[in-house]
């Protein structure tokens, strides 16, 4: 892809890679998790592409937390000067110190405070925001307009959305939501989506298409593979799994929208000789009751299982992956789907679930996901169609309660299509139904050959291994580094910095034209998890 052309806004400025900018990026935390690694990597790739003399100044604004932090980065940046600034009134809510002067006023001081103190006028300023209407700072939405009235530009990439099954993160934003102001439109105001969907989305709510642009996630790898002996090794010592076992790793914080239960499922239903290793407990304590139960389940069916192989005393992320034979994904959501491309980038094939929305991208870049499906068929007969039809209302009743939503008058005929194919799909089933399967397949090998031959597509995914998919890992891992890799990543983001760099900075935000479009598209009975809702 070739550099982007120059961009001329209506005060006649230049913007390209040999110019130099002032970039602002904000953030509620720079913890250990996706969005801080996006960040760290959208840098990177950013810094691999700019040429010219004068370096980009850029500043994080950031709510205080930063224990996932690659604190070495500033030092790697060759184009990029970097300084980090904590405000608290950035963090979440429920986090903000005691004593933080809270809402919009409080935000809106700190932010102007520190851009002052940068010198960062709003003429050569480019605010990059991440995840601004998820809810987790209610202060935040309501300040980005601000920002633009006064001349910033603003580029903001939600990550995750409220709207997306996430009702207490929704309460938080209702009001703005229903006002059109959760995500406001001007000519400087742009958004960055990770996906199709989500582009699709939001342009049918009301976001101009010249305003919205696909920005998929930088993958740069897992870097140096450390050495596969050592790594079994020490699996074998800490968690007891043998050299010559089939090693599936499930590298995952097991909250509940990452479906622990159909990972189970696999791994009773997998060839003797495999285990399965799962590599993190929660940290949201709303999250561990669930995680504990799945972890006694095992336990009480003797699952071949080892849980948190990569928390405390157990391997590192890239000794795991150079342990496992195969990476297994059985997520039912997700923004981007950062572990379908790290599994071939570590030299592993990949087995489970399909999220055909979030994949729709991968494929098109010539990505080949053999080894997943994206339906794990259970016989109706097992769990019985009234009992499946009526918990399934139920469970999304609740959610469309939560979110003060009403009831589609055709839920009846939409959830009964779910169950006349004689058959129904692992992940529409809620925990306790989940379970009921897993038990019985653990207990009665016919019926674990009757559910492998529902679901053919499985038997031959996890046979794969390094060796025997070693052309495909080969051919997946080219695609991947010629589309997701720094340098084209650094391309596809200095090509939306320009264009927002261009746009004329005049004009007050007006509201979103039709808000409520985003959630009736995500709140479909369609994409509804019962385990998410638990």
């Amino acid at each position: 892809m070739p550099l982007p052309p120059c961009h001329e806004n209506r005060n006649g400025k230049i913007f390209h890679a040999n110019l130099a900018m002032n970039l602002v990026i904000v953030h509620y935390h720079l913890n250990r998790g996706g969005v801080t690694r996006v960040i760290e990597n959208q840098l990177a790739a950013l810094d691999s592409v700019l040429t010219g003399d004068g370096p980009w100044q850029a500043a994080i604004l950031y709510g205080g937390r930063r224990a996932g932090w690659d604190e070495q980065l500033a030092g790697r940046l060759r184009r990029i000067r970097l300084t980090l600034h904590e405000l608290p009134e950035l963090a979440y809510d429920h986090l903000r110190p005691t004593g933080t002067e809270c809402g919009p006023v409080g935000l809106l001081m700190a932010v102007m405070n520190a851009l002052g103190t940068l010198g960062f006028a709003p003429a050569d300023t480019l605010v990059h925001v991440h995840n601004h209407s998820l809810g987790k700072n209610a202060a935040l939405p309501e300040v980005l307009p601000i920002l633009a009235q006064d001349g910033y530009a603003l580029l903001l990439e939600p990550h995750d959305f409220a709207e997306d099954f996430r009702p207490g993160n929704y309460a938080a934003v209702r009001r703005l939501a229903a006002a059109g102001t959760l995500y406001p439109q001007a000519p400087h105001m742009h958004y960055a989506v990770l996906n199709q969907r989500d582009r699709a989305i939001l342009e049918k709510s009301g976001v101009p298409a010249e305003r919205l642009h696909l920005l998929p996630n930088p993958v740069p790898g897992a870097g140096a593979p450390h050495p596969r002996a050592d790594a079994r090794a020490k699996l074998a010592e800490r968690f007891g799994v043998p050299p010559d076992a089939r090693f599936l790793l499930y590298p995952v914080r097991c909250i509940r929208r990452k479906n622990v239960g159909e990972a189970l499922l696999m791994a009773a239903l997998a060839p003797p000789g495999t285990v399965l290793g799962l590599t993190l407990a929660p940290l949201n304590p709303m999250e561990t009751p669930y995680y504990e139960r799945w972890k006694r389940l095992a336990a009480d069916l003797d699952l071949p299982c080892r849980f948190e192989v990569g928390g405390p005393g157990g391997l590192t992320f890239l000794e795991n992956l150079a342990a496992a034979d195969a990476i297994v994904t059985t997520s039912v959501a997700e923004g981007f789907g950062m572990a379908v491309l790290e599994a071939w980038l570590a030299g592993c094939p990949l087995v489970g679930r399909d999220l055909p929305e979030i994949n729709a991208d991968f494929r098109a870049a010539s990505i080949r996901l053999d080894g997943l499906s994206s339906d794990f068929r259970v016989p109706m007969a097992w769990l019985g169609r009234a009992t499946f039809c009526r918990r399934f209302d139920a469970a999304y009743r609740r959610v469309l309660d939560a979110f003060a939503r009403p009831v589609p008058t055709d839920l009846p005929q939409q959830i009964a299509a779910k169950a006349d194919a004689g058959w129904v799909d692992f992940a529409d089933l809620d925990r306790e139904l989940q379970e009921t399967v897993i038990r019985r397949v653990a207990a009665d090998p016919s019926d674990a050959a009757e559910l492998l031959r529902h679901n053919p597509w499985f038997s031959e995914a996890v046979q794969r291994t390094r060796e025997n998919a070693a052309e495909l890992i080969a051919a997946n891992e080219a695609a991947i580094r010629g589309v997701y890799a720094l340098e084209p990543s650094g391309r596809r983001l200095l090509e939306v910095y320009g264009q927002l760099a261009a746009a004329p900075r005049d004009g007050s935000p007006i509201p979103l034209a039709d808000p409520q479009k985003i959630l009736a598209q995500f709140l479909t009975p369609s994409r509804f998890r019962p385990l998410r809702s638990e």
